[in-house]
């Protein structure tokens, strides 16, 4: 890409420069962004990488897509902190098999992302790279004070919650993988099943809400799978996690692929990733609940912590067994 092709994409940056409000004291166009946290709260801040062919394809993401996915795996980690997501940093490494139009169509995704979450891109970097395109976005948020939400809050008796269906992504990916395969485009049938793992949500709304009840006790997002979350909460807790099968929920899109293709959807729900719903601890969970219901989101309650070695196990109609710790390796 030529040096003039960069300035382009660098002006294209800008789109996030705006007038400095609230805590922001300074955005993009100088060395560094200037920022204040409001009084009685702390800053919250997380990094994630995407890189071409190891965490996304381009024959299953349009580049609007692979934007939108990078900014809000970092919003979902602020919300399963509780947080408040604010500012944004991505830098972006291009290679030369990707043009300005589709880099400023990854910048699309991305500020769509940001005006749904409320978050302002302040800077970041764009650089060449050798082979494959790279987007790296740091988000800064905000939470009270003492109540950020942490992996390690979880206690026996506690009730377990994930916010939403799980496996959505991977089984999303499973079908675009396969009609790239069969060479036939996505039927409209399957269109919101594609949207599963093209664009996730992170829940925000979900995680405000558990800081606020003062119930709740550990969180975490599904990024990596619900196995790999839960085995994360169990080790950071010291407690025994017991889920069972028949409560995680599914959704009806991903149970219908699965019976078309004989596959079972519950490996996806478990080891697949990228649903960014939070699954987490609650006491006083009849409280919770009413919290969820009136606020009109979700809340599935599918298990409970117990006293006993760190571990995660999971019961069905053959019994209780432990669940293995694999999940997502963030391929695609």
């Amino acid at each position: 890409m030529s040096h003039d092709e960069f300035s382009l994409i660098r002006e294209w940056t800008k789109r996030g420069a705006q007038q400095a409000k609230g805590g922001l004291a300074v955005g993009i166009g100088d060395d560094a962004a200037v920022f204040t946290p409001p009084p009685g709260m702390q800053i919250v801040a997380c990094c994630d990488t995407m890189i071409e062919t190891v965490h996304f394809l381009r024959e299953t993401m349009q580049p609007e897509d692979i934007g939108y996915k990078s900014l809000v795996s970092n919003v979902s980690d602020i919300a399963a902190m509780g947080g408040i997501p604010r500012y944004a940093l991505v830098s972006i490494g291009i290679s030369s098999g990707w043009s300005p139009p589709e880099c400023r169509r990854i910048y699309d995704g991305m500020y769509e992302a940001c005006e749904r979450y409320g978050v302002q891109i302040i800077g970041g970097d764009t650089v060449s790279a050798p082979d494959a395109l790279y987007l790296s976005v740091t988000v800064f948020g905000e939470v009270e004070s003492g109540h950020a939400l942490l992996r390690s809050g979880a206690r026996p008796g506690d009730a377990i919650f994930v916010t939403g269906p799980v496996g959505g992504s991977a089984a999303g990916l499973a079908m675009l993988l396969k009609a790239k395969a069969d060479g036939v485009e996505v039927s409209q049938e399957w269109k919101a099943l594609a949207a599963l793992h093209q664009r996730p949500e992170a829940q925000v709304k979900a995680g405000r809400l558990l800081v606020a009840s003062g119930h709740a006790g550990a969180l975490n997002d599904v990024s990596d799978g619900l196995a790999s979350e839960l085995w994360e909460i169990a080790e950071a807790s010291g407690v025994r996690l017991l889920i069972e099968r028949d409560k995680i929920p599914l959704d009806r899109d991903v149970e219908a692929y699965a019976a078309s293709i004989g596959q079972d959807p519950l490996a996806w729900a478990l080891f697949g990733g990228e649903d960014y719903q939070l699954v987490g601890t609650a006491r006083e969970a009849s409280s919770i609940k009413e919290q969820f219901l009136a606020s009109g989101l979700p809340l599935f309650w599918i298990g409970r912590v117990e006293s006993g070695a760190p571990g995660v196990w999971i019961a069905d109609q053959q019994g209780t067994r432990p669940l293995e710790k694999g999940g997502y390796n963030h391929f695609a």
